[in-house]
């Protein structure tokens, strides 16, 4: 008995090391859903909508131009741009000095110099904010600021930073490396660029397109985070909220702030009481807004710095589509923010953002040369001389079919007295007011 309880025994655990040998071949050579558990990290709570942009996305260049001994040619493609920036930041730039400051005629000058490459930004930013683009970036300069990078093709030059607002020119040692590889972001897209003129404005000096230009009219689907989403971010205890909503605005408030959302627009309207005595210096403002920015912006497209506004404190911050910025009636392009020692004070936020295109309602349309633009404002008594900017952007309309629906509409901008509008919005204006005296 105890033999054959032996054999039985033997039989048994012979089978249950088959068994587990068969087992191990069978893990080790047949792929199976397990093999990927290990690198999938724990699931997160999300939002709806999510996109979080670097330092490196928000303060960078929207423009690359190549300036040849006879023509400007200029490249908004957003894919050609990231290529010249990624060469800056692999070939760092050396030690950075103070050259001068210009009269607006040298100035003007300085930047008309052909044989170079151009990367230009949106608005002057901070040195500091810059830092990837050299090997160091001393303090005391952290805070000046540029807009232009101009590389000349003559390897004995320095490369040039310049800044429009105050027409200060900086020198910076330049790279050992060959811009070949700069040089043939045009020669292998030249299909993205346009030949261009250099028109010089009481602001700044911009290339605009010789001749025609064929954009697109865009439709999309608009959507937005809940109202939640920005409750969750703008207050830190929601436990005393109250909720004075009305037929316009869905409001809700605390004992020191108070946040807006009109129904009908999605602009996002937000103030917190300070009672800080000390004032952020411009580049501290710049830094904490682009800090605070980053967790409740959800647009997915590009976005940029769009500047500093010193006698307001205010930082502003404006939304793209294919290289070009988002303008309009209620400028729903613009994030506009005020900063305080404590964080965000005040707050202008459009939360309607785009990201499902209907190709099927695309229409083509053609804008007129920036020479033609300039004489239909001059015939409608808007010189040349009241010109501080001006270029081609998006105007945001809703669609009177959906509220679900915006339209991009692509129309020239121009900027006097400050104030950005259509060209026919100004010459509108104009009519009306001779209509009336003005």
């Amino acid at each position: 008995m105890k033999q054959i309880d032996s054999k039985w025994i033997s039989f048994i655990l012979y089978a249950l090391v088959a068994t587990s040998l068969f087992l191990t071949w069978r893990i080790m050579s047949v792929p199976s859903g397990s093999a990927n558990i290990q690198t999938l990290a724990p699931t997160q709570p999300s939002t709806n909508i999510s996109n979080v942009k670097s330092m490196e996305d928000i303060f960078a260049p929207h423009r690359l131009t190549f300036h040849t001994q006879s023509n400007s040619f200029v490249a908004s493609d957003e894919r050609v741009v990231k290529h010249a920036e990624s060469f800056l930041v692999k070939n760092p730039m050396g030690d950075i000095a103070f050259e001068s400051t210009y009269d607006k005629e040298s100035y003007d000058a300085f930047i008309l110099r052909r044989d170079r490459v151009e990367l230009r930004f949106p608005a002057s930013v901070p040195l500091g904010m810059l830092s990837r683009y050299f090997d160091s970036v001393p303090e005391e300069i952290a805070s000046n600021s540029i807009n232009r990078i101009l590389i000349s093709t003559a390897i004995d030059e320095p490369i040039y930073l310049l800044d429009d607002a105050s027409r200060n020119v900086y020198t910076a040692v330049r790279f050992e490396e060959s811009i070949e590889p700069l040089m043939r972001l045009y020669s292998a897209n030249k299909d993205v660029y346009v030949n261009s003129n250099a028109y010089s404005f009481r602001d700044t000096i911009k290339f605009l397109p010789q001749a025609d230009i064929e954009l697109n009219r865009l439709d999309y689907l608009v959507e937005k985070q809940p109202n939640s989403f920005f409750i969750g971010q703008l207050f830190e205890d929601t436990t005393e909220l109250r909720d004075d909503s009305n037929d316009v605005f869905t409001i809700y408030s605390d004992n020191i702030s108070e946040l807006r959302i009109h129904k009908e627009t999605g602009i996002l309207y937000y103030y917190r009481n300070s009672v800080d005595q000390e004032e952020l210096t411009k580049y501290q403002q710049i830094r904490v807004s682009y800090h605070s920015l980053k967790f409740f912006d959800t647009w997915t497209q590009a976005s940029y710095f769009d500047g500093y506004n010193s006698e307001t404190g205010q930082v502003t911050y404006r939304r793209y589509l294919n290289g070009l910025p988002i303008s309009g009636a209620l400028d729903r392009g613009l994030i506009r923010m005020e900063m305080k020692n404590s964080g965000l004070a005040e707050l202008y936020y459009p939360t309607e953002i785009i990201q499902t295109p209907l190709e099927d309602r695309q229409e083509k349309m053609i804008l007129p040369a920036a020479q033609e633009i300039i004489a239909q404002l001059a015939e409608a008594s808007i010189p040349y001389s009241a010109i501080e900017d001006m270029g081609i952007g998006y105007e945001w309309i809703s669609n009177d079919e959906s509220t679900r629906i915006a339209s991009l509409v692509p129309h020239w901008f121009v900027k006097l007295d400050g104030t950005w509008d259509t060209v026919d919005g100004w010459i509108n204006a104009r009519l009306r007011g001779d209509a009336s005296g003005l």
